[in-house]
């Protein structure tokens, strides 16, 4: 268990830094391959990518931390850290620790952004896979309480750790589940008290954090009437109810498509579902305040989709030549980023704003119209009257 842990001194590596350069359409350019991203809830975002270990000057394996202002269209990165020849893959945000969790090879980094400085630091090391010829860990999230940590990766293992105040590295409490394929997404429930994660077999399991058995928890399995075939779940996430309960929010893909999110209940039965594209999908992220969910599809193109009606409210083109690969919200703005080393920012306010002043603007000319008509039919009437008259 416990043996494979690591700790690494802290350090605050910075790197050369510039604002993303602006291109058009939402679209904003950065010097890497953007495969990770996370928000913080606010309007500071976390983006992470680079040339892997063939990372060079040009294109540097990398962390940069965003603050993109909704009302002026203002993206700035205020700060960076260059992760050497580690690639980070996957970022996510613990509101409660303020802290950032970054899978890298066989392990995590635990990243801490000082906003009023303009430093991004990693404050520990620790190495979570340890099979395989080159382990590689794929999810690293703390459980909204901030006393756990859940890890997976390509050693078919879903681990456990209590988390401890950095520069401690946190302590290995248990294995969730009998070793499997590769572990693709995990996730806590609002409450901390079940979790959630996927794998390559493409079936989910759901424990109680508290209980060690069964040993696999409660297995389920994503049927379809849009897949023909087994439906792989490729992504997952707990939404919390109006009662205080909570939902699945299931990610799923045939072999090559088409991509499904459904919503499932605690246990295990569909509620209901939506066909989000014929091609998989890549990511999803949920904005749980506002009752949404946005979804980055392997054509490049995006989607939004309202919780729990899964109704669509928006969907992009192909805005990136690559899969979006991760996706996030600010505010009410829908972050994607791709492998061809851009952002994608998609406003989901603009638009109804929009069509609503067009609307008035309508019914305002409508109005003149219908006036303008009424004033020349009575004058019409009072001259034909006038002309009977002689």
């Amino acid at each position: 268990g416990a043996a494979f842990v690591e700790s690494f001194p802290l350090f605050s590596n910075r790197c050369p830094m510039g604002d993303p350069q602006v291109g058009t359409g939402g679209t904003y350019y950065v010097p890497f391959p953007v495969l990770a991203l996370a928000s913080n809830g606010g309007d500071i975002f976390l983006a992470a990518g680079g040339g892997g270990s063939t990372a060079n000057k040009e294109v540097p394996n990398v962390v940069h931390a965003h603050r993109y202002d909704e009302a002026t269209g203002k993206l700035n990165t205020i700060a960076a850290l260059n992760t050497e020849k580690a690639l980070v893959v996957s970022l996510t945000y613990s509101l409660v620790a303020d802290l950032w969790l970054a899978s890298s090879r066989n392990g995590c980094k635990v990243l801490s952004l000082n906003v009023a400085e303009n430093t991004l630091t990693q404050l520990c090391d620790f190495s979570t896979e340890e099979a395989g010829k080159e382990p590689e860990q794929n999810i690293a999230k703390y459980s909204p309480d901030g006393k756990l940590i859940v890890t997976g990766g390509t050693d078919g293992q879903v681990k456990l750790w209590k988390a401890e105040t950095p520069p401690a590295v946190p302590t290995f409490l248990r294995l969730c589940g009998a070793k499997t394929k590769e572990i693709l997404d995990a996730d806590f429930s609002p409450d901390s008290e079940f979790l959630a994660a996927c794998d390559d077999t493409g079936e989910c399991r759901l424990w109680q954090v508290a209980k060690e058995e069964p040993e696999n928890g409660k297995t389920l399995q994503y049927a379809s009437k849009h897949i023909k075939g087994k439906a792989f779940v490729k992504l997952v996430r707990f939404l919390p109810t109006a009662d205080g309960k909570w939902t699945l929010v299931l990610g799923a893909t045939g072999g090559r498509g088409p991509a499904v999110v459904g919503l499932f209940a605690p246990d295990g039965s569909k509620l209901s579902e939506v066909m989000v594209d014929k091609q998989p999908l890549k990511s999803i992220a949920l904005d749980v305040e506002k009752g949404r969910c946005v979804v980055g599809l392997m054509s490049g193109a995006k989607s939004v989709y309202s919780l729990p009606g899964l109704s669509l409210q928006k969907k992009t083109k192909e805005v990136h030549s690559l899969p979006a690969q991760r996706v996030a919200f600010i505010g009410d703005t829908a972050i994607s980023g791709s492998g061809d080393r851009d952002f994608h920012l998609l406003k989901l306010t603009g638009s109804s704003r929009s069509v609503v002043c067009i609307a008035l603007m309508f019914l305002v000319v409508f109005a003149v119209v219908a006036l303008m008509a009424l004033r020349i039919g009575a004058k019409g009437a009072a001259l034909g009257q006038g002309k009977s008259d002689l």
